[in-house]
Parts: C-alpha cells; sequence; structure tokens
C-alpha cells in the first residue's frame, strides 16, 4: 500500500511527520535529502519516537579508540534515551534483539510517498 504523505518542501519543514497506517504510528523523517520511516513505538515503553532527539554517536575507529559517527541516523527515545539506527531501525545497544520497524519512502511528483 502507498501512502503519500505530502509535498517534499512540507514534509522537510516538518522534520518529522507522523502518520497512522492500518492503526500504526508511522514517523516519517527528513535528512537533509532523504526520507526515513520508522515505527513511532519506542518497543521499551510505547513513546513516540519522533519527539525524541535526532543525531549521532560514538563509533569504533579501532582498538580502544572512539569517534563520533552516525551523524543525524541515531534517532533517540525522549522518554529514557533509548537509541535507533535510523536506517535499519536496530538498537544501537542490542540490535539483535530490539528495533523499530522500518518502511520505504520516497518521492514521486512532488511528493513523499510511505510504501507500507
Amino acid at each position: 500500500m502507498d501512502v503519500r504523505i505530502g509535498p517534499v518542501e512540507d514534509v522537510r519543514r516538518d522534520g518529522c511527520r507522523v502518520v497512522e497506517v492500518d492503526g500504526r504510528r508511522v514517523g516519517v523523517i527528513s535528512v537533509g535529502e532523504e526520507f526515513f520511516a520508522i515505527g513511532d513505538k519506542c518497543p521499551h515503553m510505547g513513546a513516540s519516537i519522533c519527539a525524541g532527539s535526532l543525531s549521532g554517536t560514538l563509533v569504533a575507529a579501532g582498538p580502544h579508540e572512539l569517534v563520533y559517527g552516525m551523524d543525524d541516523r541515531v534517532v533517540r527515545c525522549p522518554w529514557h534515551g533509548w537509541e535507533f539506527d535510523l536506517e535499519t531501525g536496530r538498537s544501537l545497544l542490542e540490535p539483535k534483539r530490539v528495533g523499530l520497524r522500518t518502511y520505504r519512502v520516497t518521492q514521486l511528483d512532488g511528493e513523499v510517498v510511505l510504501h507500507t
């Protein structure tokens, strides 16, 4: 099912637009020229992920060395700080066990389209 979210510029300006699809809240997030879509419910206690922040995190650069990376690719829950990879939906702490559902997003005729 394809859901038209709105004009590209409007969705970009919003940063994150939450829509309901088949009874589920989905957050469509704008990052630069790209759009991502994730389930908008934190698996921990149900907070709206789109009410959280978007940033990066520390990643391994070598043995015993961390550097800032994944800039604007980490979405953080507003209640307890759980972090998720925006592209994969996987938890940064427990990627094999916890995650958010992700959806494909495209642009068509100047509009953002969510594919479910």
